[in-house]
C-alpha cells in the first residue's frame, strides 16, 4: 500500500508541488494509493508524533511531497526541497531535522529534492549516510496558468512584482530601499505577511507606490506577471525559486542575487544578476536595467525543463523503486 500525505494546500511553492505530483501519482504506480490518516498542520516539527503513520506496516510506503516524517513502521519517502530551516528555523525544527528526518531518510535509502543546488546541500548534510542514500532531483514544474498568452494587468507606471514572504532569508527589505531610489517605479507585493511588508514600505518612504496583496490565485498572479516590468527576487536562500520560473514563463525578466544558486540556475543568461545582496544602490540600478531592457527571449528548450508531467514521472519512478 502507498500512503500519501496530501495536507500541503494553498498557493505557496510546496503546496503547488504537492498538488501537481500527487494528482499524477495514482496513474503512474501499480496498486492502491491512499491518503495518509494524519490530521493537523504539516508545518510543525511536532507533526512527527502524530500516530496516523502507524497505520502503515513495514510492507507499505509513506510518501510525502514535503519534509514530513514521523513514527512509522513503513519506510518514508520524503521530498526535502531545501535545508533553509537549519539556518533560519527554530531549535525545535533543527532537532526535528537531525533526530527524525535524517534517520528516516537513511532508513529509506532515498530522498527527493527539486534542484541540483539542494541535492549538493543535502548530500553534505547527510554526512557518512550519503553513501547509502540516493538523492533524486525530480525538479519543479510551471503550472499551466503561467504563459505569455492571457490577460495583462495594466499599471499607470512601470511596476515591479515581489512575490515573497518576509522571512529573513527572503531579504526583501533591500528591495524597498532600492525602490526609494527609483521614484518612477511602483511595486506590487504578493505574500503572506502584509503588515510586515507595509512596515518595510513605510520605513523606506514608498508606501504610496506599493500595493500589497495576499493569497492570489494562479490566474491572477499570471496576469500580474505579464503586466509587470520585472520580477524582483532578492532571496539569499532558496530550494528552487518558483516565482522566477513563473514570471519568466509569462515573459517577464527577473532581478536576482547571483549567489542564490537555485534561482541563478533558472534565470542565468536571461535575468539581471546583482552581486551585492544588501546593496540597495546596486539593486536600484539592476531594477532600472530590467525595466528598460529588451523583451525577454528564452531558448526553445527552456520550458521543457519545467514540465509537470516530467516531474510527475520522476516522482512516480522513485515511488515505484521503494513501493
Amino acid at each position: 500500500m502507498i500512503y500519501v500525505d496530501d495536507r500541503r494546500t494553498g498557493n505557496h511553492g510546496i503546496a503547488r508541488f504537492a498538488r501537481e505530483v500527487l494528482s499524477r501519482l495514482p496513474a503512474r504506480v501499480s496498486g492502491p494509493v491512499r491518503r495518509l490518516p494524519v490530521h493537523g498542520s504539516a508545518s510543525t516539527p511536532l507533526d512527527c508524533l502524530r500516530p496516523g503513520r502507524l497505520r502503515a506496516t513495514s510492507r507499505d510506503l509513506v510518501v510525502s511531497p514535503g519534509p514530513n516524517a514521523g513514527l512509522s513502521r513503513a519506510p518514508q519517502l520524503v521530498t526535502l526541497h531545501d535545508l533553509i530551516h537549519l539556518d533560519t528555523g527554530s531549535r525545535l525544527k533543527r532537532e526535528y531535522y537531525e533526530r527524525v528526518l535524517r534517520p528516516a531518510i537513511a532508513r529509506a535509502g532515498r530522498v527527493l529534492t527539486v534542484s541540483d543546488a539542494s541535492r549538493e546541500a543535502i548530500e553534505s548534510w547527510l554526512g557518512p549516510a550519503a553513501a547509502r542514500v540516493r538523492v533524486d532531483v525530480v525538479g519543479n514544474g510551471c503550472s499551466s496558468a503561467f504563459t505569455r498568452d492571457g490577460e495583462v494587468e495594466r499599471f499607470t507606471r512601470p511596476t515591479l512584482a515581489l512575490v515573497s514572504n518576509a522571512k529573513v532569508h527572503k531579504n526583501v527589505e533591500v528591495v524597498f530601499r532600492a525602490l526609494a531610489r527609483c521614484p518612477e517605479l511602483g511595486m506590487v507585493v504578493v505574500g503572506p505577511a502584509p503588515a510586515t511588508m507595509a512596515g518595510f514600505a513605510a520605513s523606506a518612504g514608498v508606501t504610496d507606490r506599493v500595493e500589497i496583496r495576499h493569497d492570489v490565485p494562479d490566474i491572477q498572479l499570471a496576469r500580474l506577471y505579464r503586466g509587470s516590468a520585472a520580477l524582483v527576487m532578492p532571496s539569499t536562500l532558496e530550494g528552487f525559486g518558483l516565482p522566477v520560473l513563473e514570471a519568466m514563463s509569462c515573459g517577464t525578466r527577473a532581478v536576482y542575487w547571483e549567489g542564490c544558486a537555485p534561482v541563478a540556475e533558472i534565470a542565468a543568461g536571461s535575468g539581471v544578476a546583482v552581486t551585492g545582496s544588501t546593496d540597495d544602490r546596486e539593486w536600484a540600478e539592476a531594477m532600472d536595467k530590467a525595466v528598460r531592457g529588451e523583451p525577454l527571449h528564452l531558448p526553445g528548450t527552456w520550458a521543457g525543463r519545467y514540465d509537470w508531467d516530467r516531474v510527475g514521472d520522476r516522482f512516480a519512478r522513485a515511488v515505484r523503486k521503494l513501493a
